[in-house]
């Protein structure tokens, strides 16, 4: 199996056998292999996910420097190609299809294939049979690649690129406008754990969730966004989605989850 992964658990308990709302992300470790992240998934997919009201349970598995998230999604597993749930996303109808994923194949080959040592008195004589060979393993390999990626998607999308449905706006006028519109505190709910976002008149945003205390915890997401339409809906466009203001100041939609304007305690 390929490898090694780190593997994150996002609003699930350290086993990954349950949802856990009030924990954010909890490090599962590093150095693991392809069988743990098939495991972890096969338990995600056994989760009753009823009770969790605006979290998304799942798994950040990160290679190198790729990240993919997994989550499990009206009985199938969805292998979104970044840590954004808005991003590309592939299919799969059981964790041991995992491993036929291009995020999860060999990146390189078995020391154990080496091609045998030819002496230098037929090298030259095998020039022409070698030359030939290796146009026929890269043709192969194009097939391949063309094969899989009309089977599992196109390549990944960055997290910075807007749905084509978003016309950014960027005259000042209009975009102080939008961030006046819908600016607040929105949140998931009405408890501690629940996920928070404050939209500043400015456009600042601040992702975080409601402490013990009623009020906000340290941002985990502190950044200047951008505005933009929906067709006559504003957005303000972050780096982790689109926020749509559907009711403001009442509700907006943080992606596909509502957020409520929160109570005056977390304000």
């Amino acid at each position: 199996m390929s490898g090694p992964y780190r593997i994150t658990l996002i609003h699930l308990a350290p086993d990954a056998s349950a949802v856990a709302p009030a924990s954010e992300r909890l490090d599962h470790g590093g150095n693991l292999p392809l069988e743990e992240v098939i495991r972890l998934t096969g338990k995600l997919t056994k989760i009753d996910q009823s009770a969790s009201v605006g979290t998304e349970p799942g798994l950040l598995v990160q290679r190198g420097d790729k990240t993919y998230r997994i989550v499990a999604h009206q009985g199938r597993i969805r292998v979104h190609k970044s840590i954004s749930l808005f991003d590309d996303f592939w299919t799969i109808e059981s964790p041991g299809e995992l491993a036929n994923l291009p995020a999860f194949h060999p990146t390189a080959p078995s020391s154990s294939s080496r091609p045998p040592i030819r002496t230098r008195g037929n090298a030259k004589q095998s020039s022409p049979l070698k030359s030939a060979a290796e146009v026929i393993g890269l043709f192969a390999v194009a097939v391949v690649l063309v094969a899989v990626g009309l089977r599992f998607g196109l390549p990944q999308k960055r997290l910075s690129d807007v749905p084509d449905e978003v016309t950014p706006i960027n005259s000042p006028g209009e975009r102080s406008s939008i961030f006046a519109t819908v600016a607040g505190s929105y949140a998931t709910g009405k408890t501690p754990g629940n996920s928070l976002v404050i939209i500043q008149p400015d456009g600042r945003v601040l992702l975080s969730s409601i402490g013990n205390d009623g009020k906000p915890t340290p941002p985990r997401i502190d950044e200047q966004a951008s505005a933009g339409r929906l067709g006559s809906l504003a957005c303000v466009i972050t780096s982790f989605g689109i926020i749509t203001g559907t009711e403001p100041p009442e509700a907006v939609n943080v992606g596909r989850f509502q957020y409520r304007r929160a109570q005056l305690a977390v304000q």
